[in-house]
């Protein structure tokens, strides 16, 4: 099945996409992969050597072990992009808990200082009320572009970004690798500056790892009720937003694509534009653990309630697939931009080739998103 629905009308230069590309190093390159590979195989015949001539060959046999295991480690993570360059596992581990981070009060951190013609990236915690029953660990990462101030009266338009599942807030800073994509968009001149904020949407109980950004109602987190009401207006009194629906938007990747496509369809007062990528058209098993009943599911759906909801002709919809998938859920999606192309909604559908559901995608992705979105504030 193909969509009719029209693609994104962007152009990036091929210099730019050279500079997108730079944000990674050797823990993402094949070339890493196949010299660990080819040490690899030399310890494997150094090895069989030292056996042979009834030396100890323990150590070289173990050494090979590790060597394949490291080579297949990079292999998987070049395809897959998760982790493109060192800077990028550090947040990444830091947003898992696995690696230290600064001991942050509520609501402050020690910034990360802008270069020339870098922004700065900030990570914070965000006060919660406990009856949302949110982690109380959960951090925020910010990203002011190159010239923020926030005492002068430039304001400026915010990008929400949220994780996939299993995934964390850092995932957007980091295998996203979106704050440098917005020093090359920026500097290029391709977007306006705007504020990235990328959010935890993990929960607590028996629902933490895939909340579907929903409000559970078998007692455990309210996501929909935190991004809403919590977090929202705490990046608008913290930061030097335009606080209006125009100048919001709201992306994800994967089941963060899922939370876009219904956060951002149910609530055209908060969100103006919308960038999935990957996303799901339903809650699927993350919204059974979520919700108590099959009827709060299909209120959720999608795919039930696109063919009826109400159009809201100033809301923007980016939706991006693999152009290779004809899975039933990547088709469900395109049936839902269909659905809203054909009821008069401003939506197009990036077919996205030699890619699959992987981080690889969702980064080489965001910089057309936001291009298109920004273009959209600009009333392109």
């Amino acid at each position: 099945m193909r969509s009719e629905v029209p693609g994104p009308d962007v152009t990036i230069s091929r210099s730019v996409l050279r500079e997108l590309a730079r944000g990674g190093d050797l823990i993402s390159s094949g070339w890493t992969a196949a010299a660990v590979g080819a040490l690899a195989v030399g310890l494997v015949v150094v090895a069989v050597l030292r056996r042979r001539r009834r030396r100890r060959s323990w150590p070289w046999a173990l050494g090979a072990g590790t060597a394949a295991v490291l080579a297949l480690a990079v292999t998987a993570n070049a395809i897959v992009g998760y982790v493109p360059n060192v800077q990028s596992l550090q947040t990444t581990l830091s947003g898992w808990g696995l690696a230290p981070s600064p001991t942050l009060s509520h609501g402050t951190a020690t910034p990360v200082s802008a270069g020339p013609g870098q922004g700065a990236t900030q990570a914070f915690k965000v006060p919660s009320p406990a009856s949302l029953a949110m982690p109380t660990d959960s951090i925020t990462w910010v990203y002011t572009p190159p010239g923020y101030d926030g005492t002068d009266a430039t304001r400026y338009p915010v990008v929400y970004l949220i994780h996939g599942s299993p995934g964390a807030s850092g995932d957007w800073f980091a295998a996203g690798d979106a704050p440098h994509a917005m020093d090359v968009l920026i500097e290029a001149g391709l977007v306006q500056p705007m504020i990235v904020v990328s959010v935890d949407v993990n929960g607590t109980g028996a629902d933490t790892d895939d909340t579907e950004c929903l409000d559970s109602t078998r007692g455990g987190s309210q996501v929909e009720t935190y991004l809403t009401t919590v977090l929202v207006p705490w990046v608008d009194a913290t930061f030097a937003t335009e606080p209006d629906a125009a100048h919001r938007v709201i992306g994800g990747f994967s089941s963060g694509g899922f939370c876009t496509l219904d956060q951002g369809l149910r609530h055209p007062e908060l969100w103006g534009t919308l960038l999935a990528v990957a996303p799901y058209a339903t809650p699927g098993d993350g919204g059974d653990a979520m919700l108590a009943t099959h009827e709060e599911w299909l209120t959720h759906d999608v795919t039930a309630y696109a063919p009826t909801m109400t159009i809201d002709p100033d809301q923007h919809v980016f939706i991006a697939v693999s152009a290779e998938s004809t899975a039933p859920a990547v088709d469900a999606v395109r049936t839902v931009a269909q659905t809203l192309d054909d009821r008069g909604a401003d939506v197009v559908l990036d077919e996205v080739t030699g890619v699959g559901h992987t981080w690889t995608m969702a980064r080489s992705t965001l910089p057309y998103g936001l291009v298109w979105a920004s273009g959209r504030m600009s009333g392109g």
